[in-house]
């Protein structure tokens, strides 16, 4: 008669296993051929059936391979490899580094057990078996294992569905043959630098076709990170592409778009937003701001870099806000920069930031002759943002030059260009959408 844990019969009443848990696959490896039957005999009666045996250490490594168990039952004292060395070889193996392993050992001492878990044992079983101790355990470390697999798949899955929308987000981002295209009709220069602080960001910007000689470009900025922000991008790029017949009026679009914001965001959800119209042929910018940090100007090659700050509330807050449209020159020779607060809040190695205006400091301290990507590395070295520094915050700087342009070559990032002027400017960047004027 097997026992139970008050020292008689061991019944299914005592305790109900769900399926999940009897139907583990349990490879029990011991030397001796009646230990093998006892324990097997005790997990039968709770209706584990999938039990596999190997009968030293070396067949149970074979057998850990083939069988791929779900928890392993292991003898300490084998005659070819112990315990700890067959645990130690399994543990190296990043297929089995965490199946649970449950080591049988006649002497237990406080010393012996630390070196049973330091040699990668979950548990350890006292020897003879105590049919209750042994279920309890193989039950409680098969919870556990399911619970994790459980979990490392549900990991899996939602990296993919980052990845996924990672992609589409991307995707909202001007394409860089668009891009190419614009540059060659307008003779600018346009980088860019985009770098969300997790898996998605809150940050977007895009650019707009308006007539054969001017075109916006827009760059927001929601609140927080991650799916809540990516989401309201998406949100965004579609009112934006919605209002086509507002483009080439920076006020009327900002307003339109904070209505519909106001109407569509949670409480406490907002997004700064700076819209730029450039008129090539009138040798100016049109721009309206909703709570955006200022652009930066230069007016000229021979001009100092300058803010160029017009206050108002960010979009989503509050209905009614009536956004004003503002006039800069932006004759040839000139010198655009758009940029997110992640540039200026960024906290470098001690803890310092660089602010607007020490960002004008650095962009007057640019020698001359630099390209547009260049111009924004060296931002980021000034503001100390590296390659492979986390960012607290989404990052995203745009870069504008109608100074003289040597021949064109790709940067880095795969989204700077650099052509001669051309006569018309193209239809087919108002999203990035790879080549076509559909919206989102």
């Amino acid at each position: 008669m097997p026992l139970s844990a008050q020292g008689g019969e061991v019944t299914s009443e005592d305790r109900i296993l769900s399926d999940d848990v009897t139907g583990a696959k349990i490879l029990i490896a011991d030397d001796d051929p009646l230990c093998r039957q006892l324990v097997a005999g005790v997990l039968r009666q709770q209706k584990f059936t999938r039990l596999e045996f190997a009968d030293g250490g070396r067949s149970a490594l074979e057998q850990v391979r083939s069988f791929r168990p779900d928890l392993i039952l292991l003898d300490m004292q084998m005659p070819d490899l112990n315990g700890l060395d067959v645990c130690g070889q399994l543990r190296a193996d990043p297929d089995f580094a965490d199946v649970p392993i449950l080591l049988q050992t006649a002497t237990v001492d406080r010393k012996k057990m630390g070196e049973l878990f330091c040699g990668g044992a979950s548990d350890f079983l006292s020897k003879p078996v105590n049919p209750s101790e042994l279920i309890a355990r193989v039950v409680a470390h098969i919870e556990r294992w399911n619970s994790l697999r459980e979990l490392r798949f549900y990991r899996e899955r939602i990296s993919r569905e980052l990845e996924a929308a990672r992609r589409m987000q991307f995707e909202l981002l001007p394409e860089p043959a668009a891009l190419q295209e614009a540059a060659h009709a307008l003779g600018l220069r346009i980088a860019s630098y985009n770098r969300p602080s997790s898996e998605l960001g809150g940050d977007l910007w895009g650019v707009l076709p308006i007539d054969d000689g001017s075109f916006g470009i827009f760059l927001a900025d929601f609140t927080g990170h991650g799916v809540n922000a990516a989401l309201n991008t998406f949100r965004l790029h579609a009112l934006i592409h919605e209002y086509k017949e507002l483009h080439g009026d920076p006020g009327a679009l900002v307003s339109m778009l904070n209505e519909r914001l106001v109407r569509l965001l949670r409480i406490g959800q907002f997004a700064t937003f700076l819209y730029v119209v450039v008129d090539h042929q009138k040798g100016e910018i049109r721009f309206a701001s909703a709570g955006a940090p200022p652009a930066i100007l230069v007016q000229g090659t021979a001009a100092r870099a300058r803010l160029c700050d017009t206050s108002s509330l960010p979009l989503g807050i509050e209905r009614g806000v009536q956004y004003l449209t503002s006039k800069r020159r932006f004759p040839a020779g000139s010198l655009l920069l758009l940029f997110s607060d992640g540039l200026p809040e960024f906290p470098n190695a001690k803890g310092r930031r660089i602010g607007d205006k020490g960002l004008v400091t650095a962009l007057n301290a640019c020698p001359a002759g630099l390209t547009p990507k260049e111009v924004i590395d060296q931002l980021c070295a000034a503001a100390g943002i590296t390659a492979t520094s986390p960012l607290p915050d989404d990052t995203t700087i745009v870069c504008l030059d109608r100074r003289i342009a040597p021949p064109a070559t790709p940067c880095d990032d795969g989204r700077a260009v650099r052509t001669p002027a051309a006569k018309q400017v193209p239809t087919n960047l108002s999203n990035g959408a790879r080549g076509d004027d559909r919206g989102p």
